[in-house]
């Protein structure tokens, strides 16, 4: 599988030659542009209208949900998978779904989703 060691959400940063825009690039081929939109955070400071990834990127709160989503689309083999996994309620996200707490969640919350990813990217499909 695509496992690899948890890491924290606060120590994440861009692999090599990687910058924000490549990020963004990457992480639209695996989740799309609108669940990657909502994993980022569109809409939760300002009108949805308004709202861009390419601007986004720039805000810190943004750049470390990229990075967490960066981090759990690692873990997976396939992004539908990944995307699949995202959406599910999970008990110990108090049945809230990964994708909810990297948009809304705390440091501590989005380790907790790096850790789940990383438990469940071992399992079985």
């Amino acid at each position: 599988m695509g496992a690899s060691p948890a890491v924290a959400v606060d120590d994440l940063t861009l692999p090599d030659a990687m910058d924000a825009m490549d990020a963004l690039d990457a992480a639209e081929q695996v989740w799309g542009p609108d669940l990657l939109a909502y994993l980022l955070g569109a809409g939760l400071d300002a009108p949805l209208a308004g709202w861009s990834a390419d601007v986004a990127v720039q805000d810190p709160g943004t750049r470390t949900r990229l990075h967490c989503v960066l981090a759990v689309q690692r873990l997976f083999d396939l992004g539908s998978v990944a995307r699949a996994w995202a959406r599910d309620l999970h008990p110990a996200l108090g049945f809230r779904s990964p994708a909810s707490v990297i948009r809304t969640g705390d440091p501590d919350e989005r380790r907790m989703v790096l850790e789940l990813a990383e438990r469940d990217s071992l399992k079985p499909r």
